[in-house]
């Protein structure tokens, strides 16, 4: 046991000055004067850390995300059952005459940490509904709910290690938090999206006629990472391989097939439901607005500020990048709705990026190529187009308006048929 290292410390034991990374930080539910860090050492090792009271706010300032410090002046506890989220048997207690020095970025102290549980772990943590870090691979679309309040929160469905099914449910406060749970980022990842989770509250859930069934949701420390650098990861990845898990229902989910004459007859009754159809492409509509500045990171239209781009929730950047918005008209036998195809489905089917296609002169026939293309699309109608987000792995989405005096937006998610 190494004394100088974060493995070292035990409750009431000695306190080393230690050199270490802020990988999280958080305010526990019902502890508003309370705040709580997650540090690693260059051993990997991870450890909680919490400050009470006054001195949150100044701790707060110092101790920022990502960044290398030495941290020297603390005590040690045994855990809180409340707030704990790992398994080192101590937790730092930090405060006033706590120093905090910066130092230099230190590459060899890792940039992720999880303290994953092996379903084993996550179902005998069930017993007392505890907490655990969980990672799985995704298996269906993010699926959105409502509690009986009406308050939002999303349900994924994952094969986990073992290869076995597991819900996660992230309620409000992470699910509507872009720092601790970046959907559009994930909806629009390459399969196989695998997710690593932090913080999740175990619990076994019985049914009628059943045996029991794992559930995991989410707390105030949830965070949720894309395809994180683990062994877990990788074993996720070849699982994904050897199951053909492209053909599981993250892009074929069996949404109940209908005519366009469906969709055009019907208004609030189709909203919030699924449908799948299958059209064609009878009209390309390119004018200055197929395409658009979008944010290098979130993807959403940027605004221009003189020679730099501004985006409102990620801030300024030097240049934009550039994604398709395409307008068309779709058809089958019994009608024609309007549609607009963003960046990932006009990728696909023009088997090239909205950059290379500004740099072509040709730009109005290439678009018109997708003229007379079939496609079957999934169709989600929402109330509000800003709800629109990106779809997830190879399929993608567009927005349908429905022919009356006020649009209906939609999710249009497309698959192209072989040509």
């Amino acid at each position: 046991m190494d004394s100088n290292r974060i493995s070292g410390l035990r409750p009431n034991g000695p306190t080393p000055a230690l050199e270490e990374r802020v990988i999280r930080k958080w305010v526990p539910k019902y502890r508003e004067n309370e705040l709580q860090f997650v540090f690693i050492d260059e051993e990997g090792m991870g450890i909680q850390a919490f400050v009470k009271g006054k001195y949150c706010k100044t701790l707060d300032s110092k101790l920022c995300l990502q960044i290398c410090y030495e941290i020297k002046g603390y005590g040690c506890k045994e855990p809180d059952n409340f707030t704990n989220t790992l398994t080192h048997p101590a937790i730092m207690n930090l405060g006033n005459a706590t120093v905090i020095t910066s130092v230099l970025n230190n590459e060899n102290i890792p940039k992720q940490f999880f303290d994953l549980a092996t379903r084993r772990r996550a179902e005998f943590q069930a017993k007392t509904e505890g907490i655990v870090d969980y990672i799985g691979l995704l298996v269906r679309r993010i699926e959105d709910k409502k509690t009986n309040n009406n308050k939002p929160y999303v349900v994924l469905a994952f094969k986990d290690c073992s290869n076995q099914d597991i819900t996660v449910t992230l309620w409000e406060e992470i699910a509507t938090d872009k720092t601790r749970f970046n959907r559009a980022e994930i909806e629009a990842a390459s399969a196989p999206i695998i997710l690593a989770m932090t913080g999740l509250k175990t619990k076994i859930y019985y049914g009628r006629g059943s045996t029991g069934t794992l559930q995991l949701s989410s707390t105030s420390a949830t965070h949720v990472y894309l395809n994180p650098q683990t062994i877990e990861t990788e074993l996720l990845k070849e699982m994904y391989e050897k199951m053909d898990m492209q053909n599981c229902a993250i892009t074929t989910t069996p949404d109940l097939e209908v005519p366009i004459s469906h969709l055009l007859q019907s208004n609030a009754g189709i909203i919030g439901k699924r449908f799948t159809i299958k059209g064609k492409i009878i009209e390309v509509m390119p004018d200055k607005s197929w395409h658009y500045n979008a944010c290098p990171k979130c993807r959403q239209t940027l605004i221009q500020t003189g020679s730099k781009w501004f985006c409102v929730d990620d801030g300024t950047y030097d240049k934009a990048i550039y994604m398709y918005r395409i307008l068309v008209k779709i058809s089958d036998n019994t009608g024609t709705i309007n549609g607009t195809i963003f960046d990932q489905p006009a990728n696909q089917f023009l088997q090239q990026t909205c950059e290379e296609t500004l740099t072509k002169e040709n730009q109005t026939q290439l678009l018109q190529s997708m003229k007379n293309r079939e496609a079957q699309f999934q169709i989600q109608a929402e109330q509000d187009l800003k709800t629109v987000q990106y779809a997830a792995l190879s399929t993608a989405q567009t927005t349908f308006s429905h022919k009356q005096t006020t649009p209906l937006p939609a999710h249009l998610l497309y698959q192209p048929q072989n040509q």
